[in-house]
């Protein structure tokens, strides 16, 4: 979800999303981008209900609003009040490059109070503004949908650019997050050396910290063993925010169930993407397998190096 920044405040976890009295779905989210300096836009992650009540897809959101912001251009503004959305007719007072401020339509209440910061302006279908800000009740302060996008697609869409190596700021390699234990692994190989102050797969596996590796155009892999066990039906990964280093995204999954490597039997697994905060978890119906090849294809926003904190398997 976006969201306006001064909504959240300081708490970036937890943050109660719907109205228990509402009726509605409910849920929580995890901020994982704040915009820089006073742009008050923010990037959470969703959990709970609430999951299954996305909007508007993100690739159909204004690149370029064009003219459709001009003052004197009547939208529909639509924000939650009680258990309804309401609907109030807005007119565009003025508009510039990232910001707009509108106004009541003629024959409208004036009633943009507190409570407003968060709602998105349409006009037809198209959410064109979501509101900042309201002055007073007379008018409020919005970001166009266009600059919202040109913020936040820095987070959601990977750029190659941004996978210059030097780039990232200094990482440390102490794990942060942890999984439930699972079935005892072997890291075989790996594609990427650890950064300076991180851990190779076989030292993470053993709880000692966090493989950190540069990412270009070549995907990194690395091949786990289970030395137990020859089935598995639950994959999951971790990596920690906040430490400077990137966030997984694309993930490949390839098991093989021989144990000759003269005579391999890949199998694919289809797999989500790892969410922006960190999570991936991947369930499969039980499949006989010696190793698991799990590929790491990109990162969320194309930065380098990238983190994995902990890989669980079932």
């Amino acid at each position: 979800m976006i969201l306006p920044s001064h909504v959240h405040g300081p708490a970036m976890d937890g943050i109660r999303l719907g109205s228990d009295s509402a009726g509605g779905p409910i849920g929580t989210a995890r901020i994982v981008h704040v915009g820089p300096d006073d742009t008050d836009i923010s990037l959470g992650v969703v959990r709970g209900g609430l999951e299954a009540a996305c909007g508007e897809e993100w690739s159909r959101l204004p690149r370029r609003l064009g003219n459709v912001m001009t003052p004197g251009t009547e939208l529909m503004m639509q924000r939650p009040r009680q258990q309804v959305f309401e609907g109030r007719r807005l007119i565009v007072h003025s508009s510039g490059p990232e910001l707009v401020r509108l106004v009541p339509a003629p024959g409208e209440r004036a009633d943009l109070f507190g409570g407003t910061s968060g709602a998105v302006a349409f006009s037809g279908t198209t959410p064109v503004a979501m509101v900042l800000q309201a002055s007073g009740a007379n008018e409020v302060l919005a970001m166009r949908m266009d600059a919202v996008v040109a913020l936040i697609g820095q987070i959601l869409e990977t750029r190659s650019s941004a996978r210059e190596a030097g780039n990232a700021e200094p990482v440390e390699g102490g794990s942060l997050v942890t999984l439930p234990t699972g079935d005892r692994l072997e890291a075989v190989t790996w594609s990427a050396h650890p950064v300076d102050g991180a851990v190779d797969p076989a030292a993470m596996l053993d709880g000692e910290g966090a493989w950190i590796f540069e990412i270009g155009d070549e995907p990194v892999s690395v091949t786990l063993r289970l030395t137990e066990t020859d089935r598995l039906s639950r994959i999951r990964l971790r990596a920690a925010l906040g430490t400077g280093a990137a966030i997984p995204r694309e993930i490949s999954v390839v098991t093989d169930s021989s144990t000759d490597p003269a005579r391999p039997r890949p199998s694919s697994i289809p797999a989500p993407e790892m969410t922006p905060d960190g999570e991936f978890d991947l369930r499969v119906g039980e499949r006989f397998a010696h190793t698991a090849t799990i590929t790491i294809l990109s990162s969320w926003g194309g930065g380098s190096p990238v983190r994995l904190d902990a890989v669980s398997i079932d």
